[in-house]
């Protein structure tokens, strides 16, 4: 009797805890996003090639964050990709502005590289939960995480 309330009581739980949506994101979806989130935002300069979840953890019901580690291989050097952005005649002066402001920051945090190279990134991403199902919201900051 005692064995039988207590599979009772774990499956009630478990029913509940599924109903309530008391989830997190898998980890295979949080690779897969962040995945393609990286390689959306790095597009033409990196691939990524290996995206671990080293850490996660629910800031609330309805966000979690990861901490990913991604291996990415280089597709060409930054000097070259930022002289193809400044040909680019579908860009306007205030995109190319723009992208020559995020390429000056990323030439103080990368070291040097050339096509072919792999560099090590660590990312945090907050994935908040919708109406249908988890999604990366957006990458957070150092100070994000402080809050």
């Amino acid at each position: 009797m005692r064995r039988t309330l207590s599979i009772f009581t774990l499956l009630t739980t478990l029913l509940l805890a599924g109903c309530l949506g008391i989830t997190q994101p898998s980890d295979s979806d949080i690779d897969n996003m962040s995945e393609q989130y990286f390689n959306q935002q790095l597009a033409g300069l990196f691939t990524a090639t290996k995206v671990t979840k080293k850490n996660g953890y629910k800031d609330n019901d309805t966000h979690y964050i990861a901490e990913m580690h991604i291996l990415a291989t280089a597709q060409q050097s930054l000097d070259e990709y930022a002289a193809k952005l400044m040909q680019d005649e579908s860009l306007s002066a205030v995109e190319k502005f723009t992208h020559g402001i995020s390429l000056g920051l990323l030439k103080m945090t990368l070291p040097e590289f050339s096509a072919g190279d792999q560099i090590e990134f660590e990312r945090n991403y907050l994935f908040i939960k919708t109406d249908n199902g988890w999604m990366l919201k957006k990458e957070l900051r150092a100070e994000e995480l402080a809050d």
